[in-house]
């Protein structure tokens, strides 16, 4: 990317254009830095999906942490998507390997307490990109990968509710009694 001379200021309201366009116009660099974040965190996602599913003592807690990976495999490839139709390089996978052990060192409870920071840390990134990406097909696909995130949640908590694992958060008093 080049540093720009001097500022040029959006003079069409099709900038933002794309949802419906056949041509959009080129990402910007602030929508480059979130959908490349978005890439990396969920390559981080399936490696940590892929360890935890592996050690999980439940078949349903097995199941949830796979169903998780491949939500993770699929928002890698749509963001993906949105750098090399631009011709942009896509971050790859790291180095990291899961090691071939099958003995936990986390309760399945504790597993999905994991599960969930990443649900919120997806659910809070990809909020934060759709309300900075000028170009509305780049925020649908984040409401649409958020509304994926969040039925994966909703899983999670009947998993935790079905086996006396989610604790009640403190509430506040009523004053009507």
């Amino acid at each position: 990317m080049s540093t720009p001379d001097e500022v040029d200021f959006i003079e069409k309201k099709n900038y933002k254009g794309g949802l419906l366009s056949l041509n959009p116009r080129r990402i910007n660099v602030v929508e480059i830095t979130h959908v490349y974040a978005n890439v990396e965190t969920n390559l981080i996602g399936q490696v940590l999906l892929t360890g935890l599913d592996q050690v999980a003592k439940f078949k349903e807690v097995r199941k949830y942490c796979n169903r998780g990976l491949e939500i993770a495999t699929k928002h890698v490839s749509l963001f993906s998507k949105i750098l090399t139709d631009d011709a942009i390089p896509v971050p790859m996978p790291s180095d990291l390997v899961v090691s071939n052990s099958t003995v936990s060192p986390f309760s399945d409870k504790l597993i999905m307490f994991h599960t969930s920071l990443l649900i919120q840390s997806s659910t809070s990134n990809y909020a934060t990109a759709a309300a900075a990406s000028l170009r509305t097909d780049i925020a649908a696909t984040y409401a649409s990968a958020t509304a994926e995130v969040t039925s994966y949640a909703n899983d999670r908590i009947n998993i935790m509710i079905d086996n006396s694992w989610l604790e009640e958060p403190p509430q506040i008093i009523n004053p009507k009694h």
